[in-house]
């Protein structure tokens, strides 16, 4: 037998195998808990290959252009698919971070932010500990299997090779960044209002008595009254972002749907 045939043969089920892992490898890339440098290349690289090598007996692999330009056409559709899934649960995990750095910048921790290792940027250490919290609540909710689940239920919405970009796509992206805010100012809520009432007692208090640094006095008064009320609203926090993460389903599939009708 010729070198050359089983070549042939198993190249067009490489290929088609390469259309699955394009979709998976740009959930992993843009999935918050894996997309930083805490997480060596070769795990992700391993993840993408596992997480691939699972699903494709569930997917109908795709007959792959012969055309150069048209398959890296497609593989980037591919990748693009994968990159809005794993965008979904990002936009989540980013009002966090805005929920963090509102509540530390009135606590006054923004003199003193943290290196986050897994984006390799300050981050307010208010945004750090929501951050864990939210990780904690995803992987108790087996929500990691949501979007694992969502690499075979994509192909349902969206064939392979089958991603269209339309103002439907846009208008999504602007709701989701447009409910961030409202999670972050929800979650950050509770602790803005106390600080708020601390820092109007403080002024009242500075006017009334001259001899008091209310500036001094401000920092230890407002970190303490800070990590009161997050402490007390933990439980409010936690449902809020059970429910978030229980809805993770339904906003994944609208952004498939846009891509898919575009």
């Amino acid at each position: 037998m010729n070198v050359t045939q089983p070549l042939h043969m198993l190249l067009p089920d490489f290929q088609s195998f390469l259309a699955v892992a394009s979709r998976t490898g740009g959930i992993v890339a843009a999935f918050p808990m894996l997309s930083g440098r805490a997480v060596p290349p070769r795990i992700k690289v391993a993840l993408v290959v596992m997480l691939s090598l699972v699903s494709a007996p569930a997917i109908h692999l795709p007959q792959i252009p012969h055309e150069a330009i048209a398959m890296t056409a497609g593989l980037a559709g591919e990748l693009l698919i994968g990159l809005v899934i794993g965008m979904a649960v990002r936009l989540l995990f980013s009002a966090l971070e805005v929920a963090g750095e509102l509540i530390g910048t009135q606590m006054g921790f923004s003199m003193a932010q943290l290196l986050d290792p897994m984006t390799s940027v300050s981050t307010p250490m208010v945004g750090q500990l929501f951050t864990v919290i939210a990780s904690l609540v995803f992987l108790s909710l087996n929500a990691h299997m949501m979007v694992v689940a969502a690499i075979v239920s994509s192909y349902e919405s969206i064939p392979p090779f089958g991603a269209r970009l339309s103002p439907v796509i846009g208008e999504e992206v602007l709701r989701l960044s447009q409910h961030m805010f409202v999670v972050a100012v929800q979650l950050s809520g509770p602790a803005l209002v106390a600080l708020a009432l601390i820092n109007i007692l403080l002024a009242m208090l500075g006017r009334a008595v001259t001899q008091i640094n209310v500036f001094v006095l401000s920092f230890p008064l407002t970190i303490a009254a800070g990590l009161l009320v997050l402490g007390l609203a933990m439980p409010f926090i936690v449902s809020r972002l059970e429910r978030e993460f229980i809805g993770l389903h339904e906003t994944i599939e609208g952004l498939l749907r846009a891509l898919g009708h575009g």
